[in-house]
């Protein structure tokens, strides 16, 4: 979970919203996929501690996992690691070309913003993507935003999100839209989450100036999503995609399929 300065990375220990949280994102990817028609067959790239995968597994999915190291997994959703293949996603796409095994969803939740050349992965990716009902999932820091720009000369921040070498590429709605249309995607669906943002408009919630008000503000969130997805998931995506209209959030969640 990214917003500005506040990474929430990986955690040794998740509290019962957290864990509803990643319930939650994934069940609202799982309905998108659903009414996309998509084969049940994922593969998960950059993968991490694997909630999400998990949960597409809980959902009757076929789920293929893959990441730099295990430790994520091994720590907190050990019951994937058969489901597991260690390396990066090059390596994992070589592999799965030579076996000719394809994909109905691929997921990149947080990696093409860590990655050194985001079109050579998209392109990579054709090829393990299925024939036909089949799509790509990517979730990406919502960077150089309108918002983030009239936060920041109105004096509410600086450019906190400028933050080599963890992030090597930066995305908002127009430039996401761009680089998927330039590698022959086209969108099906782009949603926004929770504008996390709003807290830096107001000098009371200001987390860059009091770091101390992160933590609220990431509790905020966490309760927010989980109120909305749970209270009507179809209304949930109707309202995050107006949102990704806007290019109002924190996060842009972009499913595309081959044009």
């Amino acid at each position: 979970m990214y917003y500005q300065e506040l990474k929430g990375g990986y955690s040794n220990i998740y509290n019962v919203d957290e864990l509803a949280y990643f319930s939650n994102v994934a069940s609202v990817a799982n309905r998108v996929a659903e009414k996309m028609g998509l084969t049940h067959t994922m593969a998960d790239f950059g993968c991490g501690e694997g909630y999400f995968a998990k949960a597409f597994l809980n959902f009757g999915w076929l789920v293929d996992c893959f990441d730099y190291s295990a430790f994520g997994i091994r720590k907190h959703n050990p019951e994937l690691l058969p489901n597991f293949l260690k390396g990066d996603s090059s390596e994992a796409i070589k592999h799965l070309q030579s076996i000719d095994k394809r994909f109905g969803l691929i997921n990149l939740q947080n990696v093409l913003e860590h990655v050194l050349d985001p079109i050579g992965l998209l392109n990579d990716l054709k090829g393990v993507l299925g024939h036909t009902q089949s799509a790509v999932r990517i979730k990406v820091p919502n960077d150089y935003s309108d918002f983030q720009t009239e936060l920041v000369e109105r004096g509410s921040t600086t450019n906190t999100w400028f933050s080599p070498p963890e992030h090597l590429s930066y995305f908002n709605k127009e430039s996401l839209v761009g680089l998927l249309h330039h590698c022959g995607y086209r969108i099906h669906s782009l949603q926004a989450d929770f504008p996390i943002e709003i807290f830096l408009a107001n000098p009371h919630s200001n987390y860059w100036r009091n770091r101390d008000l992160g933590k609220g503000a990431h509790s905020t969130r966490v309760f927010v999503e989980n109120f909305l997805i749970q209270k009507n998931l179809d209304d949930y995506i109707n309202y995050s995609e107006a949102a990704g209209k806007l290019g109002f959030g924190r996060e842009l969640i972009a499913y595309a399929i081959l044009v």
